[in-house]
């Protein structure tokens, strides 16, 4: 199907595509803004968490876990810091 072997890409692109178009209609709500910043956080720490239990049973080595926990860890800081200074705002 559109010379893909597995449409799970196709569903992946329709799900941002719409995520997108949804979020531009509601984007100029500070609620929306927060909730979305505080989620995009909350699952970058829930992915820190898991690339700690893949190092710790084995699945990845301790260096990758460490490297990618450390750039969620990042991202969700910085979101964080974003949502609070755009409160103050």
């Amino acid at each position: 199907m559109l010379w893909l072997h597995d449409v799970q890409y196709l569903y992946g692109f329709l799900f941002w595509v719409i995520a997108f178009l949804i979020l531009k209609k509601v984007w100029h709500k500070p609620f929306v803004r927060m909730v979305y910043g505080y989620s995009v956080s909350a699952f970058n720490v829930v992915a820190v968490f898991f690339f700690t239990l893949m190092s710790i049973t084995g699945n990845m080595t301790a260096l990758d876990a460490f490297s990618f926990g450390f750039l969620h860890a990042m991202v969700a800081f910085v979101m964080l810091t974003l949502v609070r200074l755009s409160k103050k705002v």
